[in-house]
């Protein structure tokens, strides 16, 4: 339960209790001193599921930039039989974030969109268990690789921020994601030159190095749908390690094999693999955005959601017509 407290002019009150009646809710009104003015309060007990929508229309009836005009809420314990009555009536709202989720999830989401040189380490790791997994057709070893690369955490922050309207921190994500690519790809490059040069790696490159040198079309669709399923995932609180092996299936195995080629001279694989890293790339950042789009996943107040939703649908756009510029490469091979 939270407490809104609303003050306002007197030619406000109405549209103030337009909006309030409009959701139903229980609500006192007084007059009171403002700043040597006369001032409508309202006190109005709001449940925390429909406070979002609640103050944006309040927004738009409250004149805030005076200087006795305000809207704040805090949560309060208590009882109340028309505040019970109000929370059955706005159920179907209940879907919808609340102000902690929110807050929750953006700081979650800058936690994680940016990597430190232990993940770039673990990354570097992954790649070389990898290697040796792919050159001796292990799939254990692939996957053992797979639940040490930390990936998943820059993809929801990029896509998290972009949903809010963070550029600046979306573009972080990016190059936290691009950062472990490329220690990803180099050691994987260095390790294999070494390899090379020892006489242990194969004269022709085997099946699990051959499955990942073929791109196409099912790959991106598979992408966006990984990325869609990755980000439900870690927002619904399921362990992220099942939702991090899905989507580091997508990159560590062929990011490892354009290292591996590039330094074998098999350059057939190596474009084929450089195409399918860049597909599963843009295909998982665009099904992460797609599914925290679908959650309805927004800022709080009315001026930054429409912000962050213009934002929002320009990146979109960009990734969609990227995608639809691989699909025509896939189409014209």
């Amino acid at each position: 339960m939270l407490r809104l407290e609303i003050y306002c002019d007197e030619g406000e009150g109405e549209k103030v209790r337009e909006v309030l009646a409009k959701w139903n809710l229980q609500f006192y009104a007084e007059e009171v001193q403002g700043n040597g003015n006369r001032v409508l309060k309202f006190t109005v007990l709001v449940p925390d599921f429909v406070i979002n929508d609640v103050v944006d229309e309040l927004r738009k009836a409250v004149d805030l930039r005076r200087a006795h005009s305000s809207i704040t809420w805090t949560p309060v314990s208590g009882k109340s039989v028309k505040y019970d009555n109000s929370v059955k009536s706005l159920k179907k709202f209940k879907g919808q974030w609340s102000l902690a989720a929110i807050e929750g999830l953006i700081e979650n989401a800058n936690r994680q969109a940016r990597v430190d040189p232990i993940q770039l380490t673990l990354g570097a790791v992954a790649s070389i268990i990898a290697l040796f997994g792919l050159i001796n057709g292990s799939v254990v070893m692939i996957i053992s690789a797979m639940l040490l690369s930390p990936i998943l955490g820059p993809l929801y922050g990029f896509s998290l921020n972009v949903i809010m309207g963070r550029g600046r921190d979306a573009l972080d994500a990016v190059a936290s994601i691009l950062k472990l690519l490329g220690v990803i790809f180099l050691s994987a490059l260095l390790a294999s030159l070494a390899l090379k040069l020892g006489g242990v790696m194969p004269v022709e490159p085997t099946r699990e190095i051959l499955a990942r040198g073929d791109s196409g079309l099912v790959y991106i669709v598979l992408a966006v749908i990984l990325g869609y399923a990755g980000v439900v995932a870690i927002v619904s609180k399921i362990p992220e390690i099942l939702a991090g092996v899905s989507i580091a299936a997508a990159l560590v195995p062929p990011t490892t094999v354009i290292g591996i080629s590039l330094a074998m001279g098999w350059w057939e694989i190596f474009i084929g693999s450089l195409c399918l890293t860049v597909e599963n790339v843009l295909g998982l950042l665009s099904g992460s955005l797609l599914g925290l789009y679908v959650l309805n996943v927004s800022p709080r107040s009315y001026y930054e959601r429409r912000a962050a939703k213009l934002y929002t649908k320009r990146t979109m756009l960009v990734m969609a017509v990227m995608l639809a510029a691989l699909i025509i490469l896939e189409l014209l091979r």
